[in-house]
């Protein structure tokens, strides 16, 4: 009862099966053994977290060493941005910056996210450019910019950034595939689209996200059996809101509109709050003739 190995076990296993009173009481009796006192900081940090009570988690993460010091104060910051004190959050990820100059591009990361969550694209952008000069060729931090630039309509960013990520990297099956699928749905460029989707579905063809987008441009060229066939695969590998939303959109334009809307509702159910999906179903909602609708 008192081996520090088992009651740390005992604990990750009580937090993977959220019995949080259960893993707060095995945390708490490893950390009374005198051994393993980071890692019990930083699980009971996580179960006062889960617990919704964000001080006493701030409170454990401040007293972690060790493997999880650098997580526990990323939580805290998480914590800070949460509370409003965005200033502070950022400060915290600043220095944890200077401290661990090796994992530098992933806090501007982790930085840039918080902000985005925040509804604050603007300052994450800015976040992402000065990473940038510092890291220029940076692949992930060029792809997050560029994922971000579609939100701000700054096409010509996104253009650009994962441009030089192919440009350096072929192969780099993401970044084909959000340049394609962003010029297949913003643009009228479509077979210049085909062909970085066709690229990224040559390297990972079994992709949710690569076959939604082989999907969504076989759509937008007219081909609508094509785009079912890999729409319907997409959403069979993952059910996803975005997914089902462009399912539903090709199944309506062939008169199949009593599955789309099944399609719809069921992505719905999953996730309500989905705005892609919720804007895609208030378009069609209007046009439908079915009064249950």
């Amino acid at each position: 009862p008192k081996e520090p190995d088992v009651l740390f076990a005992m604990g990750i296993l009580s937090l993977q099966l959220e019995d949080l009173a259960q893993a707060r009481d095995y945390f708490t009796r490893l950390r009374d053994t005198g051994q393993r006192k980071g890692d019990s900081a930083y699980y009971l940090g996580q179960v006062a977290e889960l617990s919704e009570d964000p001080e006493a988690a701030v409170g454990w993460y401040e007293k972690v060493d060790g493997e999880h010091e650098l997580d526990a104060q990323v939580r805290v910051a998480r914590i800070r941005a949460e509370q409003g004190a965005v200033e502070r959050a950022r400060e915290i990820l600043q220095q944890l910056r200077d401290q661990w100059s090796e994992n530098a591009v992933t806090l501007y990361l982790i930085e840039a996210e918080i902000l985005r969550d925040l509804e604050l694209p603007r300052d994450a952008m800015a976040v992402y450019d000065d990473a940038l000069l510092t890291y220029p060729d940076n692949a992930d931090l060029l792809y997050a910019r560029a994922l971000l630039a579609v939100s701000l309509n700054r096409l010509e960013i996104l253009e650009r950034d994962l441009k030089a990520i192919i440009e350096r990297d072929p192969e780099h099956a993401d970044a084909l595939n959000a340049l394609g699928y962003t010029l297949a749905d913003q643009t009228d460029r479509h077979d210049e689209a085909l062909s970085y989707i066709e690229r990224a579905f040559a390297i990972k063809p079994d992709d949710p996200a690569v076959l939604d987008s082989m999907g969504w441009i076989q759509f937008r060229l007219g081909n609508l059996e094509a785009s079912l066939t890999y729409l319907r695969k997409a959403l069979e590998k993952l059910p996803d809101g975005e997914i089902a939303a462009h399912l539903g959109e090709v199944l309506w334009a062939t008169g199949q509109r009593d599955e789309a809307w099944r399609i719809w509702e069921e992505a719905l159910a999953d996730d309500p709050d989905h705005a892609y999906l919720l804007r895609v179903i208030g378009r069609h909602r209007v046009t439908s003739s079915s009064p249950e609708h």
